[in-house]
């Protein structure tokens, strides 16, 4: 790949000791990652774009990736041993244009359910009708508060039943979690389908309503106040029209996060979801920002290498990312407080970098 004309607004390669904290990073983590991400990439044929959606032309096809997998994977070259030693071999850092973005967090929560319906499970979670398929804007589709007013077979697409519809909501939000039963089980549910009808963030409204400002803006407070208002949280709530349709997730190790976009298992700390218009699934881009303490109460450096495994409707830019936390309390802490500025760093395979 050339590099382009104007090296103003033009991508540009760097050196590895210009990425601060890469020396202190353990990118084990994010080999393995990536090594789920290539099971993809080796599939694809090597004249390949990286992802459907597209992406930057910096990142190239299949092809000038899959040198790299199969040293991941073990079949050719200098290999993992050392995942610091791998990185540098096979891949160059480039920067794009200079600009920071917004990075958030997202996790898998827990919740309290039961397969039947009954006392106070009495919110569904509801499988893919037959036969559906996505339209765009949603079409004749219903929404939200159609669909919490009966608009579709509850009973015969439930999966299973919530104790509470904000832990329904904050579930579509997230998009997959851990749901425990009465007797202790543990059922994993991850994304199957979505309406298709727009998204639209109740966090904003509550700003535009006066609520709360956009500072205050979180996971926790957004919660407190759903509790706090009963009757308008449920109003508020159906004002984003999207709808998501769960799957139940079988035979997967429990210390990985549910597939994302690119139907890989996330790895918490190291999967992001992207913009795919920008970043091609299974891309591997440095992340320098901050993230909250679990108590919220200070704010700690993240330098670390992650790779590109999801995708969300919130989430527009080049550099607007989402950082997979994991599951359980301190994950949802952290996730729930995460909004910082940060930046993207791009690895590229040196044969197409700029």
């Amino acid at each position: 790949m050339t590099a382009q004309a104007n090296p103003v607004s033009s991508p540009t390669r760097i050196y590895f000791a210009d990425l601060d904290g890469w020396g202190r990073d353990d990118q084990s983590a994010a080999l393995a990652a990536f090594r789920r991400s290539c099971a993809r990439i080796l599939a694809l044929a090597p004249d390949a774009p990286l992802d459907v959606k597209g992406g930057d032309p910096l990142y190239g096809k299949a092809g000038d990736w899959q040198p790299a997998c199969r040293a991941a994977t073990g079949s050719i070259g200098p290999g993992a041993g050392n995942a610091r030693g791998f990185f540098q071999h096979w891949f160059v850092p480039v920067r794009f244009p200079a600009e920071r973005g917004l990075f958030t967090g997202y996790y898998e929560p827990e919740m309290r359910g039961s397969l039947t319906r009954g006392g106070v499970y009495q919110t569904p979670v509801l499988a893919p009708p037959p036969g559906f398929r996505m339209v765009a804007g949603g079409g004749n589709f219903p929404t939200r508060a159609e669909i919490e007013d009966g608009a579709l077979d509850t009973e015969g697409l439930a999966l299973l039943w919530l104790e509470s519809p904000i832990d329904a909501f904050f579930l579509h939000v997230q998009g997959s979690g851990r749901v425990r039963l009465p007797a202790g089980e543990i059922v994993r549910l991850t994304f199957a389908a979505k309406t298709g009808h727009e998204y639209t963030s109740i966090g904003k409204l509550l700003v535009e309503r006066g609520e709360m400002t956009l500072e205050q803006v979180s996971m926790q407070t957004i919660r407190a106040w759903l509790e706090a208002h009963p009757a308008e949280g449920r109003a508020l709530m159906q004002q984003n029209a999207s709808y998501i349709f769960f799957r139940i997730l079988r035979d997967v190790d429990e210390t990985l996060g549910p597939p994302g976009a690119e139907q890989v298992n996330l790895t918490p700390g190291r999967s992001l979801a992207v913009d795919r218009s920008h970043h091609p699934l299974g891309t591997l881009l440095w992340l320098t920002t901050t993230h909250p303490t679990v108590d919220g109460q200070s704010m700690v450096p993240v330098a670390r290498l992650m790779v590109a495994q999801d995708t969300g409707s919130a989430i527009k830019g080049r550099q607007r990312g989402d950082i997979f936390f994991g599951f359980g309390h301190d994950a949802g802490e952290i996730a729930g407080r995460m909004k910082a500025e940060g930046e993207f760093v791009a690895l590229v395979p040196k044969e197409i970098a700029p």
